[in-house]
């Protein structure tokens, strides 16, 4: 090649190379903010008592792009009935305003370097991101009726579990539940899971509540409900065994942490004078969703002291004169009203108290004693109670003043 067309194509591939090296270094159109939008809902549950629902799910606590403080300003529950046949609706038809059944507002975290909320201020009881937050839905006559009827073979409500299989449609009427979260501005976030709550009929409920109490805990027992639950033919994997819930009489969450296959259950904590009041609910699980009976008739009990302290220990005596010293060790109860001193003479067939009223101390001097006749001694513990509650006798000892 010529010297000359040489040179001319080292100039080009210069140039090409500086025109590179120029475009790497310019400056582009500034990229838009990411708008952060929050999470998805999780661990969706849902109760039925009676016609209500109560839903709960924590909170999302991070946002889609997972980056910063999670975008949550509140969260909306959209819930349809779709009728026995249909099948379930994408949730672009679900997630729509005439199926908005609620809104749970979300306490903002706090910011760093904010200052804290005044002592005096009244407390924030809306849940944060990533607790738990509970919505409660009452189910009306509307609520129950299908709602949704989507482009599938519809069979009928008796539509047997094989005929539905094949259809591959649910073959219960059922209400499904789906929760989104809101940035402050209004942006959705993912939504969570399903909920599917089968409306099925419910089962009926315990019978014959009693409740007890001891000294420490109170105790409620009740007889299950007849007939049995039987399986719903439509649903083979509906359970048939029954668990039971147990309630404060106008309580909205269980007493018990899980649920009770026993018909039994012992709540510990016992206020005495204080009347409370208890329902029992059977219930079954489907999925994620419980369904309980109408409550059981409520039944109540007023704890009253009827306990009685420990009797006395280790009592011993000693004859001086002119008297007998005793010495006994003290009891531990918190509402111990002090002790009785028994004396009689002895083999003892009899005891009678020679203290007008409880003493506090674990001395006493018996000063009445005669000298030479022998006297059976024990102690008995008293409450505060009214009427006091006494105890069993201590050990008795025998002794003689000098």
């Amino acid at each position: 090649m010529p010297r000359s067309r040489r040179g001319m194509c080292r100039v080009a591939a210069a140039a090409l190379a500086f025109g590179l090296l120029a475009a790497c270094g310019k400056k582009g159109p500034p990229l838009p903010p990411l708008r952060y939008v929050p999470g998805p809902a999780t661990d969706v549950k849902a109760t039925r008592s009676g016609n209500e629902v109560r839903i709960q799910f924590l909170l999302p606590k991070a946002n889609v792009q997972g980056e910063g403080p999670v975008a949550l300003d509140r969260v909306e529950i959209y819930g349809a009935t779709v009728a026995a046949g249909s099948l379930d609706p994408a949730n672009r038809d679900l997630i729509a305003p005439r199926f908005l059944v609620g809104t749970v507002d979300v306490r903002p975290p706090a910011v760093e370097g904010e200052p804290a909320p005044s002592p005096d201020a009244p407390a924030d009881t809306r849940p944060a991101p990533g607790e738990l937050a509970t919505f409660t839905e009452v189910l009306t006559e509307l609520k129950l009726s299908p709602q949704l009827t989507t482009a599938a073979p519809v069979l009928p409500e008796a539509a047997t579990t094989a005929a539905a299989a094949a259809a591959g449609v649910p073959a219960l009427t059922r209400r499904i539940y789906v929760a989104r979260g809101l940035t402050r501005s209004g942006r959705p976030g993912q939504p969570s899971g399903r909920l599917t709550l089968p409306l099925i009929p419910l089962p009926p409920p315990p019978s014959d509540v009693q409740v007890t109490f001891g000294e420490t805990a109170i105790t409620i027992s009740w007889i299950p409900p007849v007939p049995d639950l039987a399986a719903d033919p439509r649903i083979p994997s509906l359970p048939t065994e029954r668990t039971y819930n147990v309630y404060a009489a106008g309580g909205t969450a269980p007493l018990n942490s899980a649920p009770l296959t026993d018909a039994t259950f012992e709540r510990s904590g016992v206020t005495l004078g204080t009347e409370e009041c208890f329902v029992v609910r059977t219930a079954i699980g489907v999925g994620n969703a419980t369904i309980e009976s109408a409550a059981s008739e409520p039944r109540c009990v007023t704890p009253v002291d009827t306990f009685p302290p420990a009797a006395p220990r280790g009592l011993t005596a000693v004859g001086v004169a002119g008297a007998v010293n005793l010495i006994w060790e003290a009891n531990t109860e918190k509402d111990l009203g002090g002790y009785l001193v028994l004396r009689g003479e002895a083999p003892g067939d009899t005891l009678r108290a020679i203290t007008a009223s409880p003493i506090r101390e674990t001395t006493y001097t018996d000063a009445t004693a005669v000298p030479g006749v022998r006297y059976v001694y024990a102690i008995v513990a008293v409450d505060r109670a009214s009427p006091p509650n006494t105890s069993g006798q201590s050990n008795r000892v025998e002794e003689s003043a000098r």
